[in-house]
């Protein structure tokens, strides 16, 4: 009898040390940066050669939102083929899983606010909240 109220308690305590996990785990790592701003940006001339800088050169979005032609050194951009999306990230490249780049054009964004897109490139949370972490932090 003492030793199934042993084991009953060692699995209870067990099942209540992962519900704690589990709840530490969701609370510490899913992102909790409130609400998108709400930003309008004029879409001048300078604004978007600026834009295409800092995509391009800066942040280097087309690198991983264009497809690649691996088989040639270095794998550079494919022409047409900017902002896309589509290419893969998985064990080769040394990630835990498969992640696809996704299309990040005008047509794919074109229902975000400029708030969202804003969010996106600055905390990792996407249009509906959720992380887009681990490939864009």
């Amino acid at each position: 009898m003492k030793k199934t109220i042993k084991i009953i308690g060692s699995v209870l305590a067990i099942v209540l040390l992962a519900i704690g996990g589990f709840l530490l785990y969701i609370t510490q790592t899913m992102p909790n940066v409130g609400e998108a701003p709400d930003l309008k940006i004029e879409a001048t001339p300078q604004r978007i050669e600026r834009g295409k800088y800092l995509a391009h050169q800066v942040a280097a979005c087309m690198d991983c939102h264009s497809t690649r032609d691996w088989s040639k050194y270095t794998g550079p951009l494919i022409p047409g083929t900017l902002a896309k999306g589509g290419e893969l990230f998985d064990q080769k490249f040394g990630f835990p899983g498969r992640f696809t780049a996704k299309n990040i054009t005008p047509y794919a964004l074109g229902n975000w606010t400029d708030g969202e897109i804003f969010r996106a490139i600055t905390c990792g949370v996407s249009k509906d909240g959720h992380a887009l972490f681990p490939i864009m932090p």
